[in-house]
């Protein structure tokens, strides 16, 4: 090999890079490689290091090992013509988009799809499921409800779109699959009061920007749960405070009031005063 010719991966002179040899037998465990389809050279150090380089060209992406690769390698990316050069590009652009679903049967099962995420991720479950609905309490997690209801995780996540485990915490509930579960739900469904309670104190923290929940409570339990009353009586004693400011706080109301006391005798009684 001219000493002139790099590694194609590590970019290191061939010449001055070291072969891994065997301690044992000092034979070199792997020697320098000529990819056959682009004829680049990668050092023996970059393929003892990446055994996948022995068998893989990553420049042209093709295997000499059987692999999930087509023979030919990944398709290259489309090329970015200007339409002022060429007049196949401006066709491409004129050409209408392609459809969503090739036909109804894909359009309905795209539409259930979205319909089954859309309904998983609001608040009342879907009445015609067959499927077992578990409520999602405080402490349950993707692993535990595998365990309870003896169902693969992986099962749960795809029957309920949930990409990550820690996602089921915005979820009030699961479906658990009738094809894997055919018992009751091991959960109780959450009280329809105390679920409108609750709407109603996250409602009066936006609206008032007061993030205090005892507070949220005292004032919604003074209106008896009417939203609005509330809100607007916390407004009216927050214009109440901005226009009665309390004075002399501290330090200062005590200067003051030492200021406005009459001098004393020179008695020690008097000067404990």
């Amino acid at each position: 090999m001219p000493f002139s010719e790099a590694c194609c991966t590590c970019a290191t002179l061939i010449s001055n890079t070291k072969v891994p040899y065997d301690p044992e037998s000092e034979k070199p465990l792997v020697l320098d490689r000529k990819t056959e389809c682009c004829s680049r050279t990668m050092c023996g150090t970059c393929l003892y290091q990446n055994p996948r380089f022995q068998t893989y060209c990553p420049f042209c992406q093709i295997s000499s090992a059987p692999t999930a690769l087509p023979a030919t390698g990944l398709r290259l990316p489309p090329t970015y013509t200007p339409a002022s050069q060429g007049a196949g590009f401006r066709s491409w652009l004129d050409e209408a988009p392609p459809p969503y679903y090739d036909s109804d049967s894909d359009w309905m099962s795209g539409s259930r799809r979205l319909i089954i995420s859309t309904a998983t991720t609001s608040g009342s479950p879907p009445s015609d499921t067959e499927d077992a609905v578990h409520f999602v309490g405080a402490h349950d997690t993707l692993q535990s409800l595998s365990l309870a209801y003896k169902v693969p995780l992986s099962v749960l996540r795809q029957h309920n779109n949930l990409y990550s485990d820690p996602l089921l915490a915005a979820r009030k509930w699961i479906l658990i699959p009738k094809s894997h579960y055919s018992g009751p739900a091991l959960s109780m469904p959450p009280d329809p009061e105390e679920e409108e309670r609750k709407t109603k104190v996250r409602r009066w923290m936006v609206a008032t920007k007061c993030a205090d929940y005892s507070v949220a409570t005292l004032y919604l339990k003074g209106s008896d749960y009417d939203l609005d009353v509330a809100v607007e009586a916390y407004r009216a004693d927050e214009q109440w405070e901005k226009e009665n400011p309390i004075k002399g706080k501290g330090k200062v109301q005590d200067r003051e009031r030492r200021r406005a006391r009459p001098a004393q005798s020179g008695s020690f009684t008097g000067q404990l005063l």
